[in-house]
Parts: structure tokens; sequence; C-alpha cells
């Protein structure tokens, strides 16, 4: 079971966040709940979160638009729930910066399954330590854990300082254990996957977009991570040797 949290539903539909907030506390979370995106704002302000659960069909403000506070406040953990069930919406919700999204009409306790699964994914692990990640002569630093990283610039590229998403970190992660090797898109996504039967495999895409916006790394002339057609991907940046 997934440790005790405080979770924010945003979900304006009553009977829908009534009936997930019964599920929510029954396996010991303190829900706190709302159905206007300008109210979940105020909420997370007041109180923080450590899980969002948040609609994307919401009245007055939208949730993307709540999405995209949350994400300036901070890294926490955002489940989304929507109508919307193609796949360029499912990716469009990632790129936004959400951990994962459950289409909707969906069973509440695949939803408590979810939230379980976040919760677990967030909290570190102190049974195995992750290494600090050093690449190309310490332009990048990441601490797996925290994930958090730092970018040294050279006058030519960007610096600066943030925190990866999980997913990111773990897609990070496991090309720098296989420095210089190729890894399918099939093998990267048992590290990022958010269940063990998703065979959602542009999730892998979109975490590789995301990092290289982040990190000012270049599809046609990568410094970071290369792609492969029809493959995947390989980390083509050195991994300093006194890093782990």
């Amino acid at each position: 079971m997934s440790r005790a949290a405080h979770i924010l539903i945003v979900e304006d539909e009553p009977r829908l966040r009534s009936l997930l907030r019964l599920y929510l506390e029954r396996d010991g979370h303190r829900v706190t709940d709302t159905g206007d995106g300008r109210a979940a704002l105020a909420a997370y302000e007041a109180e923080g979160a450590d899980l969002v659960v948040l609609d994307l069909m919401l009245p007055a403000m939208q949730g993307e638009t709540v999405l995209e506070a949350l994400r300036q406040h901070g890294d926490v953990p955002i489940l989304v729930t929507s109508a919307k069930r193609t796949d360029a919406e499912r990716i469009a919700g990632l790129r936004m910066g959400a951990d994962d999204y459950l289409a909707k009409p969906f069973n509440p306790h695949e939803l408590t399954a979810r939230v379980a699964a976040i919760l677990r994914r967030a909290q570190p692990n102190s049974q195995a330590t992750e290494w600090i990640i050093s690449l190309d002569g310490g332009r990048l630093v990441l601490d797996p854990v925290s994930r958090r990283y730092t970018l040294v610039g050279d006058g030519v590229h960007p610096e600066g300082s943030g925190r990866l998403t999980p997913g990111e970190a773990r897609l990070i992660a496991a090309l720098a254990r296989n420095p210089g090797v190729v890894l399918s898109r099939e093998r990267l996504l048992e590290a990022v996957a958010r269940r063990p039967d998703e065979v959602y495999d542009r999730v892998v895409d979109v975490h590789v977009a995301n990092l290289r916006r982040k990190l000012g790394d270049d599809a046609g002339a990568p410094w970071l991570i290369e792609t492969v057609p029809q493959v995947g991907y390989r980390l083509v940046a050195a991994r300093n040797r006194n890093d782990g």
C-alpha cells in the first residue's frame, strides 16, 4: 500500500468528486476537493498537496490552465482525468507536465491504483542508492533521487537548473547506465511506464522531446540523446568516470 498523502481533487462533477473522495479516504489519504480551477489553485497555495487529481474539462478556468499554473509552482505529481481519449490528446497532457493520464469513464479502483503507483514513484527508495549522474565533463549534473539538475552553459548552449519529472529522470538514468548503447523504445518504456501493462511507446518520445527542450539538446545535432530511426535512443554525452 502507498503512503498516506494529501490529495487535491479538482473535478466539477459533484457525484464523481464525492465518489473519488470516498475511495481515496478509504485508502487513508487526506483529501481536499473542489470543482473550480481558481479555487483549486487557492487551495494548493494555502495547503499544498502531495498529488493532484485534475479534470481537464472545468468551468471558467480550463484544466490545462490549472496544470500550467501548478507546474509553475513546482513539481507536484499530477494525475489528469479527461473525456479526451485520443493519442494526440494524451500526448498533449503529458507534454504539459502531467505524470499520468486517465481517460473517462474509468473505474475508481483504477484511479486509486494509479494514485498509489505515482506516490510510490515519488517517494525516494531508501533501499537503493542512485549515484549522481554527471555527463559531458560536468555540463549536466543530475541527482536521480531528487531529480534536480544543473546545466552549465558555454556561451553557446544554455545554462540553468531545475527539476525533471519522474519519467524524464528515469529515462536519463536508464540511458546513463548504458552509455553509447542504443536502447529500444520498448526497453526505455520499461523504465518510464506508468503501469505494467502500458504499451504506449509514444510516452518515451514525449519524455525525450521534453528533455531536449529543458536541456538545450538539438535532435539534428545532439550532445545528449541521439535518435536512432526505427530503433530507439542512445546517450551520446560521455558519462564521467567518477560519478558512480
